[in-house]
C-alpha cells in the first residue's frame, strides 16, 4: 500500500469527516472506498463506449446483410418474371 498526501479545503474536508463518522470508517478508508467507486465508474463508461462501438459494428453488418437480402431478393423475382 502506498502513502500520499492529498489536500481538501475546509468543506470539503468537513464533509469527508462527517460521512466517515456517519458510516463508522476512519477517514481514509472513507477517501480509499471514494477513489474506488471513481475507478469503477471509469472502467465501467470505458466498457459502455467498447459495447456501443461493438453494436455500431453489428448494425452496419446487418445493414450490409439487409442490403444483400434486398437485392437478392429482387433478382430472385425477376428471373421469376422471366
Amino acid at each position: 500500500m502506498r502513502t500520499t498526501t492529498v489536500r481538501f479545503d475546509e468543506e470539503t474536508w468537513a464533509d469527508i469527516q462527517r460521512e466517515s463518522q456517519r458510516l463508522g470508517i476512519a477517514h481514509a478508508e472513507f477517501i480509499r472506498g471514494a477513489v474506488h467507486r471513481r475507478l469503477g465508474r471509469l472502467a465501467e463508461a470505458d466498457r459502455i463506449t467498447e459495447l456501443e462501438q461493438r453494436l455500431d459494428a453489428v448494425v452496419d453488418r446487418l445493414a450490409r446483410v439487409a442490403r444483400l437480402v434486398s437485392r437478392l431478393s429482387t433478382a430472385i423475382r425477376a428471373r421469376r418474371r422471366a
